[in-house]
């Protein structure tokens, strides 16, 4: 997988206009926590969410947030997420990292342009390469990722492919070489759900009067727009008589924004952060959408007295100074509200001490005052989330050290050993001479080409990993099919092939020779060495693979292996364990030799458009083989003169 260490750039190359995501429906409880130092708070509809806010649903309960750019992040019950990175670069690259820490969650968007669009799991990672519908879970020992709609690149600490529409892939944060890819969705009740607010968020004729894309769809079903002479298309909310914009609602303090107010209307949103409100003698209170998509906390000229503060909308284009009278503080009713200094809510609801002159005991502000920072909130810090401290660094063309674009990469963890797949299609019918079973296997490249031994001995019927299934029954053969077990040597098989599924090589290995002991003439050899390899390579073991490999790289030219992508792997693990000996022997050397070459020469016959599997792109097929081929001549390269 990519990977792209942090870059020290200035942070005033990197920062641009703050992005605020909206708090949107919800049900049950469900609770808030802005920042490290914040408390959990009850969730309101139209809270802005800043980068790093956690949320968190209870039993029966569920979420939904709009993001910016149109996209749709939901919770369903007792699960926990964090809005990771939600930033703006100063290019205008937008770059979101959503993390679920536990629990359920479904994501709807696409990116636009350059922009980064990720989801984080314990143990994985999901990119958007274009529009997709993806459903996240993550339990204490598993997470499971699946493409409900579209196409995203799954990443892990060891392993990044392309899964698409209809596949879910599975990981165990505590055993990382590893992951389960299953070529179904398996459906759930709440699926309905967001397919539901998927379709109620699809399609707004506000879309045509506003510049930004989340929101839109209260603002149809609340009011209507009419074209004005002077000010463009203008949205009228359906409102009762005396009504009046920044009444129901509350400000709350933020440390980025200031007062910033959160509005109790369902439609709240766009006309409190998004332009201005004006009163039109035919028409009455107007929003004007804004020209630019830069999120404010309220346009609103101020009033601060001892114990009480005003405020009121500010109109559209108005550059209001102190000492200068609001254009709009004559004909329309201030909002009042009980103020005390450090007060981090303001709320005007119940406030009864509205003064007759307001003026007498209040002056205009060009804003309030900020409340005190504690100093505890200086060091405030919180427990880390099972999906980890990712984090995005940014690309910048002609700054960092790439002469071409390049799409944003989170930095992952420092990697684990190779990775193992285990592939779960449909299943076929059993064999009549072994049940099908589930295996894991090393993969030591992954370039998004799964090297795995035949369909068949890879196929089952669920997504339960190998280390919960039934003991496994070995096929009638991996290499030379058609012979047959002694009386007792399936079970023996059986044990070690389990074994390597389940990791535990330093078992399989015993296993192995247990197998070995009792049946050296085993209508089996080849299929024994095969398992060696893939033990010794899991045990890193160089010396012992290539020992292993022998016998079989021997075979590599006489068609002994049922399937080229065993022949490719044995032939790719040797070739690569050899570079890791210091000073192989003569025939540890000539092993390699003859692995690298058969190689060179296996590869372009494996590597036809044919053979692509349809799930893999051209681009990571002709990957795939080029780092093959390389693998081969560095091997070749470094044993140049030992004999």
């Amino acid at each position: 997988m990519r990977r792209l260490t942090w870059l020290l750039l200035p942070a005033a190359l990197i920062a641009a206009q703050a992005r605020y995501a909206r708090l949107g429906e919800f049900e049950g409880t469900v609770e808030v926590q802005l920042s490290a130092a914040g408390q959990w708070m009850p969730a309101e509809r139209n809270l802005p969410l800043p980068e790093s806010a956690w949320l968190r649903t209870g039993a029966a309960s569920r979420l939904e947030i709009e993001l910016d750019e149109g996209s749709a992040w939901r919770l369903g019950p007792d699960s926990q997420g964090e809005i990771s990175d939600y930033s703006r670069l100063s290019i205008g690259q937008r770059v979101t990292l959503l993390s679920l820490d536990h629990g359920l969650a479904y994501f709807t968007g696409q990116p636009e342009g350059k922009d980064a669009l990720m989801l984080a799991v314990p143990g994985a990672q999901v990119t958007l390469l274009r529009g997709a519908h993806v459903r996240l879970e993550a339990q204490e020992s598993w997470s499971q990722i699946s493409v409900i709609e579209g196409v995203v690149r799954f990443s892990s600490p060891t392993a990044e492919i392309d899964l698409r529409e209809g596949q879910t892939t599975r990981v165990e944060p505590a055993n990382p070489a590893r992951f389960f890819l299953n070529k179904e969705v398996p459906a759930m009740e709440s699926d309905r759900w967001s397919e539901a607010r998927d379709k109620a968020l699809a399609m707004s004729p506000s879309a045509g009067h506003v510049i930004e894309r989340y929101g839109l769809v209260d603002l149809d079903a609340a009011g209507e727009w009419t074209q004005t002479e002077d000010l463009g298309a203008v949205w009228k909310p359906k409102t009762p008589q005396g009504w009046a914009p920044y009444q129901n609602g509350r400000w709350r303090w933020y440390d980025t924004l200031g007062y910033t107010w959160v509005s109790d209307d369902q439609w709240g949103w766009l006309p409190y952060h998004y332009g201005r409100w004006t009163r039109m003698e035919n028409l009455g209170w107007v929003w004007v959408p804004a020209k630019t998509a830069v999120f404010k906390p309220g346009d609103v000229y101020w009033l601060r007295g001892a114990k009480l503060a005003g405020w009121g909308p500010l109109a559209p284009g108005e550059d209001w100074r102190l000492p200068e009278l609001p254009l709009q503080y004559l004909n329309v009713n201030t909002t009042f509200a009980a103020f005390q200094q450090d007060a981090v809510v303001i709320d005007p609801a119940g406030f009864t001490g509205r003064p007759k002159e307001p003026l007498q005991v209040a002056a205009f502000a060009p804003a309030l005052p900020s409340p005190a920072l504690p100093a505890s909130r200086l060091d405030a810090t919180r427990p880390e989330l099972r999906a980890g401290s990712t984090r995005v660094a940014p690309v910048l063309d002609g700054v960092t050290f790439r002469s071409t674009p390049a799409p944003t990469i989170v930095v992952m963890n420092p990697p684990p050993p190779p990775p193992v797949v285990l592939i779960t299609p449909p299943p076929d019918p059993p064999d009549p001479e072994a049940q099908p079973i589930a295996v894991a296997y090393p993969v030591p490249v992954y370039t998004g080409i799964v090297l795995n031994p035949p369909v068949k001995t890879t196929r089952t019927t669920t997504t339960t990993p190998a280390t919960t299934a039934t003991p496994a029954k070995p096929p009638t053969s991996v290499i030379n099919r058609g012979r047959r077990f002694l009386p007792g040597e399936r079970d023996i098989a059986g044990e070690a092939i389990k074994d390597v599924n389940d990791n535990h090589f330093a078992k399989a290995l015993a296993d192995l020779d247990t197998w070995s002991q009792r049946y050296r003439e085993s209508d089996y050899q080849d299929d024994r060495s095969y398992y060696y390899v893939l033990a010794h390579n899991g045990m890193g073991q160089p010396g012992k693979v290539l020992e292993a490999a022998a016998p079989l790289v021997a075979k590599a030219g006489q068609n002994s292996f049922d399937d080229p992508r065993q022949m490719i792997l044995v032939l790719y693990l040797t070739s690569v364990n050899a570079q890791k000996l210091p000073n192989p022997t003569r025939e540890q050397s000539a092993t390699a030799r003859t692995a690298a070459r058969s190689l060179l020469d296996s590869v372009p016959a494996y590597f036809t458009p044919e053979n692509r599997p349809a799930t893999t792109t051209s681009a990571d097929w002709m990957k795939a083989r080029t780092d093959l081929e390389a693998a081969a001549r560095t091997t070749l390269r470094a044993l140049g003169g030992r004999q």
